[in-house]
């Protein structure tokens, strides 16, 4: 009925509209383009009025599934014995102060939006912690550098870089869970289970670093540390990798100014390297400790990017620790470890800030927020070890990947996608 009436009213519209023009013709005015704007202006305003009094029309001749509730409060004004004049809300009106609007009879809606809610609120939180966490941990590093007269290395930079950003952008992808729990997640920054966690964090990488620090200085020793000092005052090539780096990016030469920061001179020397492999564990052990996870986003075997990135740390600070490939340990300028000991040193310092911020962090949980705690339990004795086959399965693919592109083989590179694509259909949904 009311497409019918729209039908009838765009017929109407031209009628409407020389009616318009004729009356002020009649009346003196102009009919030029301006005069045509105004007679379509008011045609339009009076098919909206026409459509909105069909509209009203046909919802008190139907109504809709909600009008049970109008008998109800006719027969409730009729016992009071007076007539009411209220504007009836029914249960699907829209809302100016409604955030959105929902003419379903459910209340999926509202879980959905609860569950999305709670998800973002964790998400948001855990933002701030890591923001703030590694913020110390840089600012830390920095100094402790420069008062020994040392600095980071542009190639470890842009070799850490990648792998943390990619940890990071997973981070920031969280999904909630499909079933809502029953507990609430924890709400504010300053509650005590996180507060106090992130105060205890930060002790415990400080401390790891300040060990680090120590261990490499006694190691170097004083003339080492002088060697070093003194390579960089009498760097020469690096303001002039610098004016050419900069000179590139004004021309807008991205890959020549890469290769200049890639080329930039550096002494290795052992604090640099103790520095980087522990800095590096550090970023990413503050990804893991305040990744959450179930009950309220999905947990961290089901992010396979954040998952694997952080496998790959402790795997990748071991090798180089150990130089398992001394081919990349020449190409991100690390110095070989003196000894066996010292390497299990820096190893147990590393596996320190890791295994020692997760425990202090789920202990806070534990003491101040025992039914978070509960609940993060509850979900944790539920992971088994097949669950861990999809984030192996990623691998593998990611791994595949890699290489199949070293090869520089088209023909491989194009049969492994072919592979991809197979694996990967659907099957056909039967008709």
């Amino acid at each position: 009925a009311l497409a019918a009436k729209q039908k009838q009213l765009a017929s109407q519209q031209q009628q409407w509209i020389q009616e318009v023009l004729e009356a002020r013709a009649a009346r003196g005015e102009d009919n030029g383009v301006w005069g045509h704007i105004e007679a379509v202006k008011i045609t339009t305003s009076r098919m909206r009025k026409e459509l909105e009094e069909e509209r009203r029309r046909l919802a008190m001749v139907h109504g809709n599934v909600y009008d049970a509730q109008k008998d109800a409060i006719a027969k409730l004004t009729a016992e009071m014995g007076s007539e009411s004049d209220l504007p009836m809300v029914r249960p699907g009106d829209a809302s100016v102060a409604a955030p959105f609007t929902s003419r379903s009879p459910s209340v999926r809606n509202i879980v959905d939006l609860i569950r999305q809610g709670r998800c973002t609120l964790l998400s948001a939180l855990q933002q701030q912690q890591i923001m703030m966490l590694e913020s110390l941990i840089s600012a830390y590093v920095l100094s402790a550098l420069s008062l020994e007269g040392a600095r980071s290395s542009e190639r470890q930079m842009i070799a850490s870089s990648w792998l943390l950003m990619i940890a990071s952008i997973a981070f920031s992808y969280a999904t909630p869970v499909e079933r809502m729990h029953p507990e609430r997640p924890l709400r504010r920054l300053f509650h005590p289970a996180i507060f106090v966690s992130m105060l205890g964090q930060a002790a415990i990488h400080l401390y790891c670093m300040r060990t680090a620090v120590n261990m490499a200085t006694a190691e170097m020793g004083p003339e080492k540390l002088a060697e070093v000092v003194e390579f960089h005052r009498r760097e020469r090539l690096r303001e002039l990798k610098e004016a050419e780096q900069e000179k590139a990016m004004e021309e807008g030469d991205w890959m020549a100014a890469s290769l200049a920061l890639w080329s930039t001179p550096f002494l290795p020397n052992l604090l640099n390297t103790c520095v980087f492999l522990v800095e590096t564990a550090q970023c990413v052990a503050v990804l893991l400790v305040n990744y959450k996870g179930r009950p309220w986003m999905r947990g961290i075997t089901e992010n396979h990017a954040l998952f694997l990135s952080v496998g790959a740390t402790v795997v990748g600070c071991a090798a180089l620790s150990w130089s398992v490939f001394p081919e990349i340990n020449n190409l991100i300028h690390l110095e070989p470890f003196p000894s066996d000991a010292f390497r299990f040193q820096v190893m147990g310092l590393v596996f320190m800030s890791l295994c020692g911020t997760f425990i202090w962090d789920r202990m806070c949980i534990a003491i101040f927020a025992p039914r978070v705690f509960s609940a993060m339990v509850d979900e944790a004795r539920s992971v088994t070890a097949a669950d861990l086959l999809p984030a192996l399965q990623t691998l593998g693919k990611a791994l595949g990947f890699l290489v199949v592109l070293g090869s520089g083989n088209i023909v491989l590179l194009i049969g492994g996608w072919f592979v991809y694509k197979r694996m990967n259909a659907k099957p056909a949904q039967p008709v």
